[in-house]
């Protein structure tokens, strides 16, 4: 789990997804907080997930669920 503060590094993945503001690390401006999910027109439960506020290159991007955070960060072991 991330924390406020943390400084991550994208992967190959990240940084394609990130290339029209050229990002290729960011920093983790809040703590994680739960979201939830609901979808009305069916019977299922509600989700709830882990989100993060994120800073890359300057720009804020609000409420990033965890595990897609998870795909676009480089495995420790990744960074030399």
């Amino acid at each position: 789990m991330l924390k406020k503060g943390d400084l991550f590094f994208l992967n190959e993945g990240g940084v394609l997804l990130f290339r029209h503001i050229d990002g290729e690390n960011g920093i983790v401006m809040s703590g994680p907080y739960l979201l939830f999910e609901k979808d009305f027109e069916s019977e299922t439960r509600v989700l709830q997930y882990y989100g993060y506020d994120v800073l890359i290159k300057g720009r804020l991007f609000k409420e990033i669920p965890e595990k897609f955070l998870s795909r676009v960060i480089k495995d420790e072991k990744d960074v030399e």
